[in-house]
């Protein structure tokens, strides 16, 4: 039988109630929930932000990696906390409310989940919206070994109004280095363009979201867009950083790009691109990567 949802989170939170944040705590042992188990507790409103921690308890205390699009990568369990409980914690301000059910693909590995979101932010009683982001988390032997978090950041690296600057606020780290092992060893070497989509549009009820593009509704708009930008971008090269995974209506794949530069400076980047199908049409496909590394 598998473990209770509801009492594993009203447990986790009366041990942390009152506490405070320990950063140098340390899990050596699965929680003994799956995937969703994992998602479903996380999430769960009584924990609050509490959630942030419990996500640092489920890396794997020494083969995980999590990559975030300002931040870069960080190994094994406790670096993960000690950059993700902080950073967390310094944009209590900002909610990532979902735009989508989350999907779980089986991976034949122990699992993958993808969660698409909205960051907003919430200033003297507005909610406003910012970047569009996705979420690739992997599962092995009950623990996240891989998740990575691809969001635009170029508003974010924009200086704020001379009213609204923070002159304590330390500056943001330049776009980080690309640092993302392919996780197996059988997927192609390069992958086609992922603009260049095969199936078609639903004439109407379709939407394409990209951090340049916006969001595009119906195939003329879309069609239109893509097959310009693919033109555009011919000579980019897409290597997978992990295969293709489908649950027969939604689709996600990972992906680093280089693109060619003048003078030989080349620029390279990583996105994640999700795809949604219905009658044989595509309705929902988003690209998503950073600008700012351009």
């Amino acid at each position: 039988m598998g473990i209770n949802i509801d009492e594993f989170v009203t447990s986790y939170a009366a041990e942390m109630s009152g506490k405070a944040v320990d950063l140098e705590r340390l899990v050596t042992s699965p929680s003994g929930l799956g995937p969703e188990g994992m998602i479903a507790a996380i999430s769960n409103p009584q924990l609050g932000r509490l959630g942030i921690p419990l996500m640092a308890d489920f890396m794997a205390p020494d083969e995980s990696l999590y990559y975030d699009a300002i931040f870069g990568a960080f190994h094994g369990q406790s670096a993960i906390r000690k950059w993700l409980v902080p950073a967390m914690a310094d944009i209590e301000f900002i909610d990532f409310v979902p735009t989508a059910e989350p999907v779980i693909f089986d991976d034949g590995s122990g699992g993958t989940s993808l969660d698409e979101w909205q960051m907003v932010m919430n200033l003297d009683g507005q909610t406003i919206p910012l970047s569009r982001g996705v979420s690739v988390r992997r599962y092995r032997d009950g623990w996240i070994t891989w998740a990575c978090d691809v969001y635009d950041t170029a508003a974010f690296r924009q200086p704020p109004p001379p009213e609204m600057a923070d002159p304590a606020a330390p500056p943001l780290p330049p776009c980080p280095r690309l640092e993302w092992a392919t996780d197996t060893a059988d997927v192609a070497s390069t992958i086609g363009n992922p603009r260049q989509i095969n199936q078609p549009f639903h004439p109407t009820n379709s939407v394409y979201i990209d951090p340049i593009a916006g969001e595009l509704r119906g195939q003329p708009a879309i069609t239109s867009w893509l097959a310009d930008i693919a033109a555009r971008t011919a000579h980019d090269v897409f290597e997978p950083l992990g295969p293709l995974l489908s649950d027969g209506a939604t689709t996600v794949q990972e992906w680093k790009v280089m693109v060619p530069g003048a003078g030989g400076t080349d620029t390279t980047l990583r996105g994640t691109s999700v795809r949604r199908f219905a009658d044989g049409c595509v309705i929902y496909a988003a690209d998503y990567y950073d600008t700012a590394a351009f």
